[in-house]
């Protein structure tokens, strides 16, 4: 009978720290421990002293030297610093860049150059904080300020568009700069100036203004043709106003031409001098002060 009662009593107890032991577990659960997360990281070489280069039809037209360089191994992307660089859309044409740092799609052949300044056939220099750059395509762009000078062109504007195929250069906003000729020099401003390599050409747009020791030049479009080391001359166009020692002319279109230092007014043109307002088909315009008029039609301002 002890034993009988002894036995129920160890039953009983086990039981009961079961159910403790469960109470126990059930109020304090674990935690749960969240599995540890993966961190990709894009592998990085770093090389020094490099050099990338492209060609077309067998024929290296870009290439690119860096002091340093970080080469992603999981994309085609290359980070430069300290670099310097040569690009040739022509044969017979080379254009020299270096920059601070800057990023390369080697795929693509397109990226990024901060801190750039490009030398063009050894005689111009343009500045900019950035550039961006397509050698497939043959352009260059940036939104920031870009600086150019020269030995006879210094300008400045906000904004540049470039393409080599076309031989454009556009400066897109907030333009003025100084062109000089062995005798003169002539300062100018516009909204939009765009260079033509081929024709060494200048096209101004926009609110133009062109001045020089004794002529200050008013209109919408102007068009500067040079032969490569003068000024030849400047076609004017629209509402076209020029004021040269007490002379106010205006018409529609003028053409100043630099060596002979006359100006030929067509399209509606006027001129007033000495309280004298001249009308004809065309009005020459000479730099020492004569006017010749063409079919005149004259009035007398009071």
């Amino acid at each position: 009978m002890g034993n009988r009662k002894f036995i129920i009593y160890v039953f009983i107890g086990c039981i009961a720290s079961s159910l403790i032991l469960a109470l126990y577990f059930l109020i304090r659960k674990p935690e749960k421990i969240a599995p540890p997360v993966e961190m990709k990281q894009d592998r990085v070489i770093v090389f020094k002293e490099v050099k990338y280069a492209g060609e077309k039809k067998g024929v290296i037209d870009w290439e690119i030297k860096a002091k340093v360089a970080r080469k992603y191994i999981d994309q085609p992307l290359v980070e430069l610093e300290t670099l310097t660089g040569q690009y040739r859309p022509k044969a017979d044409t080379i254009v020299n860049f270096r920059g601070t740092k800057g990023a390369l799609d080697t795929d693509q052949e397109k990226g990024k150059v901060e801190g750039v300044e490009v030398l063009y056939k050894n005689e111009y220099t343009l500045k900019s904080d950035y550039m961006d750059f397509d050698f497939k395509k043959g352009t260059t762009n940036t939104q920031a300020a870009v600086n150019i000078g020269g030995p006879k062109l210094t300008m400045r504007g906000i904004g540049l568009a470039a393409d080599t195929n076309r031989e454009t250069v556009v400066l897109q906003r907030d333009v003025s700069g100084v062109l000089e000729t062995s005798k003169n020099k002539y300062r100018f401003q516009a909204d939009v100036l765009t260079y033509h390599f081929k024709e060494d050409l200048y096209i101004l747009e926009g609110k133009v203004v062109f001045k020089g020791e004794d002529l200050s030049l008013l209109c919408s479009k102007l068009l500067i043709y040079s032969d490569g080391k003068e000024l030849e001359r400047v076609e004017a166009y629209n509402k076209v106003s020029v004021m040269s020692r007490g002379t106010i002319a205006k018409s529609e279109k003028a053409v100043y031409h630099f060596k002979e230092g006359k100006m030929m007014f067509t399209n509606s043109p006027q001129v007033t001098k000495d309280r004298m307002q001249m009308q004809g088909d065309s009005i020459q315009y000479s730099k020492d002060g004569k006017v010749f008029v063409n079919k005149p039609k004259l009035r007398l301002n009071q």
